[in-house]
């Protein structure tokens, strides 16, 4: 996968927090990129690191700054503290705030979502997939997730009570309903799991009026997240194979950054696969998501990039 780094930094009030591969966290000034203090994550969970390196990027929230913590299994020495899942630094000094489940490291990045009415941070980890509570990290509700492969793609919520999972490998996706009671006890149950469908190796899905479209070992697919359906694949189609690529949805389309390097507007639409255009944009394994300003498209991958004007809409 080359010298890294894998996961994209987070901007948040003039500084940049970019997580590197060998899991050092850094805090720089975004306007002069000086360092103003940085924290080794794996050396302080006492952990190994990943096969592919840390590959998750830091989630800003309130005024902390919150990193996926490594790998428990094979410890870099004889353990003395226990393992965490996700640790939490004060984004402003990077002292630690609060470390938080127990489960291994993956390559998926922490989020925020607003589950049963509570605002939480949600990840998925090597064999799990958790909601920590905001102000001290423990876990709030977790149901088990696929443990033999690794595990990059984002946990999506669908309304109040609702996860989408999803990755590669054969593992497929599924929906799973978090529940909390009277007393505060919460617990997830499986809505419906399909092996075959949107097995996102290292992308995410997009969700768009209750379909989800996405990579399936990459080949765009459509599915209905509520009956767990396809709706249509280009599996089978003769413009099919965007490789290991990468979506976004702008509007009622998908831009489809392709491994090839090539750039495809698709409509975003239940009723059938429709691509609007394509043209060669980059050259060469392009696994970076693209980026769109306005009217500019940045697209790059680890030895070129490009910046394109798109006609705006009339």
């Amino acid at each position: 996968g080359g010298a890294g780094p894998r996961a994209t930094p987070t901007i948040d009030e003039g500084r940049v927090y970019a997580l590197g591969a060998t899991g050092l966290l850094n805090c720089l000034d975004g306007r002069t990129g000086k360092q103003l203090w940085q924290r080794d994550v794996r050396t302080e969970n006492q952990a190994k690191n990943l096969e592919w390196g840390f590959s998750a990027s830091p989630l800003i929230v309130g005024n902390l700054v919150v990193v996926s913590a490594g790998d428990k299994d094979n410890a870099i020495q004889k353990r003395t503290a226990p393992h965490y899942t996700i640790i939490a630094y004060d984004k402003r000094t990077g002292q630690p705030v609060w470390r938080g489940g127990t489960d291994n490291a993956s390559y998926c990045s922490p989020a925020l979502a607003t589950i049963c009415g509570v605002r939480q941070i949600v990840i998925a980890n090597a064999g799990s997939v958790t909601g920590h509570d905001i102000t001290d990290g423990h876990v709030l509700w977790e149901f088990p997730w696929q443990r033999e492969m690794p595990t990059v793609s984002q946990v999506v919520p669908l309304g109040n009570d609702l996860v989408f999972v999803s990755k590669g490998y054969n593992a497929g996706c599924g929906v799973r309903q978090i529940s909390r009671d009277a007393g505060g006890k919460w617990s997830a149950t499986d809505v419906w799991s399909k092996p075959t469908l949107m097995r996102t190796k290292f992308t995410n899905i997009v969700l768009r009026d209750n379909y989800a479209y996405g990579l399936n070992d990459g080949f765009l697919e459509c599915i209905d997240v509520k009956k767990g359906a396809r709706r249509w694949t280009t599996r089978n189609g003769r413009t099919a194979d965007y490789e290991h690529g990468q979506v976004l949805l702008v509007g009622d389309l998908l831009l489809v950054q392709s491994e090839q390097g090539d750039v495809a507007l698709v409509e975003a639409s239940p009723k059938k696969f429709h691509e609007v255009t394509r043209f060669s944009a980059i050259s060469g394994r392009t696994w970076n998501y693209p980026v769109l300003i306005g009217r500019y498209l940045l697209v790059r991958n680890d030895h070129e990039a490009a910046c394109f004007e798109l006609p705006a809409k009339e």
